[in-house]
């Protein structure tokens, strides 16, 4: 019996020493990717015959590496320090500008170090070796501005970061851009206490995280896209390798070894988190800790990750339930936590899953990011006498080196072009920023005049193994025929780092913004530049693949900024940036076996405020991970799908948000044009689409459409005989339902800009109104309330007077006038709500007042309450709704969740019951139990309760106005 037990214990031993064999990190993919040196007579070398420095470590180059970094800045704007193989030590944060990539190279890479207990780093915030920032300031002790939502084309590459014992306060990277910043090719070699990376932005990429006390600790990203954290490695964090709020996180192919938490998601805070094909492994406290379970935002996905020794594998910090493991080496296949959407609408939060135990140790999913040929094989375009300033015809120098050479290296400078750029089946196009280094057609080529066949800027052949890498290309304004590029290669094929220029972020050769509007924002800012008079900008077809990472689209005048056709090769997007296109941000037809991940989708309201975001038509096999659509705080016009799909099968969403700080979202997430179906709800955690045809089931209201034919109407209120009001902001209309003559009126269509209305106590129509030259929610505006005769309101305009609230005798007050819809408060979203008042609109008589918010002007409508009774407010950010008690002062009190649904508007009928418009319109008790729904045909906004006897509900709904009678 001993010696089977013996036996056994070997075999066991013997079992987890080969497991930790297959599973240890070799430097595949993490070795030195730039050996030698790269000639680019435009960037800045960090070396010892330039700078005062020594590459050993021994000096203190801190201020030299800051030099060269300003250089960068004083030449070019935007640009490249190259820093070679060696030790670099530093003792203060070292500011990024804008637009500035630092690259490492050599056999090995440089390090960057922090000494043993440098003065500085030893308690206190913000304790950053590299701080990524917006543009430099012009004057000398100006403070310096943190990365922004406008911050682009940063990076650091192929560096590694050493903090040595001593300096617990130390961050290696604040790193909070946006597009085209990247971290790659890094070690971060951590010590107790230090963060490797905070508030990251749009990519990290094989980056290794030795200890400290998290790799990544992060909040939203500075635009608020998703972020990609691929082919990494984590180990031996005290806290965590990941915390993450709202980042949208995507980890794919990463390992983390020897850690309590792999991710850990903050209390009260959400996350659309997706993992795939990782690895955890030795994760003692929990693989995932998930906070806001029950919240819609949280969004958890998670395919082909495979467990050692990880007891329990997710966490829910609120209920403290818990997936445990399945054994010492498990698979989770699959699971999804969130709003699973159902055919049917009853969609509800859950969690599914399929986690499966194993007997014997998958290997590692190998990566498709291409790794470049080694530079020793790079020929450099300049060297065979391209000139690369823009205004040179460099077309004959290129199509030489293509047909002489496999992989061409293009430093810095605009190379312009005349004819389409053909590669040959191996060819590689290399550059390192690629908005310093492009190909581009001046305004007016020749070739690419008047109608025709759509004419490539660059081609790639049919299963070409083509790598286009750190390029833009640029197809300018007035070129109609334009394809910026049309992509033919294979399944092991790569685009990585390319930007599609035109619009947002596209600056000269010295750094010099190109004008990207008029004045006033409604055409280009080069007036004989006409948006949507090009075709696509990358059209992938006839059997193209792939690899497609870190890509921005953003050029107004292509009419889409991704046309995939035609193809059934495997192909993947990791995180694409589609914005400002007027008709459509990317198109997809008759395509197959494509995994699309962080596909960010953006409209602007000069280019876009009729523009769809994604078609779909004629596919199959499709995955969507983490995919967000959104509408800049601009637009005031109404647009009623993010998504179409036309014809459509095994379409598959995994992570699907559709979102604007705007009144005017999108009337529906999603519309099937095959079998006519609406997926209302914003955030998604699964949703399947099919063909199938939908059963009709009958209403359990009789919805009635009044009348119709509006722009966006809402802000609804009713007067004291039931009559119903509503404006049309769009139109500056005012509109009454006279239930006596049962018809429409246009009370008042003064350019007063209404905004929602409301009765005082005497009759008297109290509207909001907003003014404000050019729309955003940075721009409040200027606000006021005016007072009018409903029946003569021309003659009868006065201005209330806005108060401080301290000032009102509490004693003359009647009616206090809500918002009943709460546009920017999310978080902490009680505390909120009864936030004191500081100022309050009036009336004459002092009866009636209205409490002044900082989004009252984005309100869908108000709702009268007086003291002591119970408001009931919905966030439209954090789509609850909450109820609270109005003080003897009418301040709120005792803030409590209602139901967690809440969007638009929030009404109560005489019995008590509160009706919420959340896509439909949801009826709960007084107690918050849910009863029935309104299903109503367009997506609802503002409600109120009207009709002789108040017995119909009336529902403004984009361009309809419906009714319904109520219990």
């Amino acid at each position: 019996m001993k010696q089977i037990v013996i036996i056994l214990f070997c075999l066991f031993i013997t079992t987890v020493s080969q497991v930790s064999g297959q599973i240890s990190q070799d430097d595949t993919g993490y070795a030195s990717v730039y050996t030698t040196k790269l000639d680019d007579p435009l960037a800045i070398y960090f070396t010892p015959d330039n700078f005062n420095i020594k590459t050993d470590g021994s000096t203190d180059v801190s201020d030299a590496l800051q030099e060269a970094i300003n250089k960068v800045q004083e030449t070019v704007r935007f640009g490249i320090v190259f820093i070679p193989e060696g030790t670099y030590r530093i003792s203060k944060t070292i500011h990024l500008w804008k637009g500035i990539r630092l690259i490492g190279y050599g056999n090995k890479r440089p390090q960057i170090l922090l000494g043993k207990n440098t003065p500085g780093f030893q308690e206190g915030n913000e304790k950053y070796l590299f701080h990524f920032t917006s543009d430099r300031p012009r004057r000398s002790g100006q403070p310096v501005s943190d990365a922004n939502a406008g911050t682009f084309y940063s990076g650091i590459q192929n560096i590694n970061i050493k903090i040595a014992e001593g300096n617990p306060s130390a961050i290696a990277i604040r790193f909070h851009a946006a597009q085209h910043c990247f971290l790659s090719h890094m070690d971060f070699n951590l010590s107790s206490g230090n963060i490797g990376v905070e508030d990251i932005c749009n990519e990290i990429e094989y980056c290794r995280f030795y200890g400290g006390d998290y790799g990544i600790k992060t909040k939203k990203t500075a635009p608020g896209w998703q972020a990609l954290i691929i082919d990494s490695y984590f180990e031996k964090q005290k806290k965590a390798a990941i915390s993450t709020e709202e980042a949208e996180m995507i980890i794919i192919r990463n390992h983390f070894k020897d850690i309590p938490v792999v991710v850990d998601i903050p209390q009260k805070r959400s996350e659309q988190l997706w993992i795939s094909d990782s690895r955890f492994e030795n994760i003692s406290q929990s693989g995932i800790i998930v906070s806001k379970e029950k919240h819609p935002k949280t969004q958890v996905n998670i395919e082909n990750v495979v467990c050692i020794n990880v007891p329990v594998f997710l966490t829910f910090r609120t209920s403290q339930e818990t997936i445990k493991s399945q054994g010492k080496l498990y698979h989770v296949k699959n699971l999804t936590h969130g709003l699973h959407y159902a055919v049917n609408d009853n969609s509800i939060v859950k969690t599914s899953q399929d986690i499966v135990s194993l007997t014997k140790l998958p290997p590692l999913v190998p990566s498709d990011i291409l790794l470049l040929p080694s530079t020793e094989s790079w020929t450099n375009l300049k060297s065979l006498g391209a000139v690369g300033d823009g205004v040179t015809d460099d077309t004959e120098v290129l199509k030489k080196a293509i047909a002489n050479h496999k992989t061409i290296y293009l430093p810095s400078g605009h190379y312009r072009v005349t004819e389409p750029i053909v590669l040959k089946p191996e060819t590689n196009l290399i550059g390192l920023h690629p908005s310093i280094t492009q190909i581009i057609l001046r305004d007016s080529t020749e070739m690419y005049q008047g109608i025709g066949t759509p004419l490539p800027l660059l081609e790639t052949p049919v299963n070409g193994v083509n790598i286009v890498n750190g390029i833009g290309l640029n197809t300018s304004g007035v070129n109609a025929r334009a394809v910026a590029a049309k992509w033919m290669a294979g399944t092991k094929s790569m685009m990585n780092d390319v930007r599609f220029l035109g619009g947002h972020g596209t600056y000269s050769l010295k750094g010099r913004d190109v004008p990207v509007y008029n004045d006033n924002r409604t055409a280009d800012g080069i007036p004989y530049r006409k948006w949507d008079t090009q075709n696509w900008s990358l059209w992938i077809t006839n059997g193209g693949g792939g690899t497609f990472k870190d890509i921005w689209t953003p050029s107004p005048y292509a009419s889409a900024g991704l046309y995939i056709s035609d193809t059934q090769t495997e192909g993947r997007i990791y995180c694409m940036s589609i914005e400002h296109h007027v008709r459509n941000e990317a198109i997809i037809d008759n395509v197959s076996n494509w995994k699309i991940y962080g596909l960010q989708l953006e409209e602007e309201s000069g280019e876009g405020p009729y523009c769809l975001p994604l078609k779909i038509s004629n596919s199959n096999n499709l995955l969507f991970a983490n995919t967000f659509s959104y509408r800049v705080s601009r637009v005031t016009t109404p647009y009623p799908y993010a998504i179409l799909t036309e014809n459509s099968e095994n379409l598959t969403f995994r992570g699907l948000r559709t979102y604007t700080w705007t009144k005017y979202l999108f009337d529906n997430t999603l519309h099937n044009a095959t079998n006519g179906k609406n997926v209302r709800p914003r955030e998604i955690a699964l949703l399947k689409i099919s063909n199938a045809p939908i059963e009709k089931l009958e209403p359990q209201f009789q919805v009635k459409k009044i009348t119709e034919g509006f722009d966006f109407i809402d802000g609804a209120t009713v007067d004291k005989e039931g009559n119903p009001y509503f404006i049309d902001y769009r139109w500056q209309r005012i509109y009454r339902w006279n239930i006596k003559k049962n018809g429409l009126e246009i009370i008042c269509e003064l350019p007063i800009f209404p905004v929602s209305l409301a009765f005082d106590t005497k009759g008297n129509l109290l509207v909001v109104t907003r003014f404000v030259q050019i729309e955003s929610i940075f721009n409040r505006g200027d606000i006021k309330v005016i007072s009018m005769d409903p029946n003569n309101p021309t003659e009868t305009i006065t201005e209330l007077q806005e108060v401080p609230f301290s000032s009102v005798d509490q004693s003359k007050i009647k009616s206090i006038i809500y918002q009943s819809s709460r546009y920017r408060i999310e978080h902490d979203s009680e505390t909120a709500i009864i936030a004191p008042i500081k100022t309050c609109y009036i009336t004459a008589d002092g009866s009636t007042i209205i409490p002044n918010t900082s989004d009252i002007a984005q309100t869908y409508s108000l709702k009268e309450s007086k003291p002591n009774e119970t408001v009931y407010i919905a966030s439209n950010a954090a789509q609850k709704t909450f109820a609270a008690k109005i003080g003897e002062k009418g301040t709120l009190l005792e803030p409590r969740l209602f139901a967690r649904e809440g969007e638009q508007d929030v009404l109560t009928d005489k019995k008590g019951n509160v009706y919420i418009s959340a896509g439909n319109i949801l009826i709960y008790n007084k107690e918050g139990d849910f009863i029935k729904s309104v299903e109503v045909p367009e997506r609802p906004s503002s409600i109120v309760i009207g009709g002789a006897n108040a017995d119909m509900l009336y529902i403004c709904a984009r361009k309809g106005f419906y009714s319904v009678k109520i219990e």
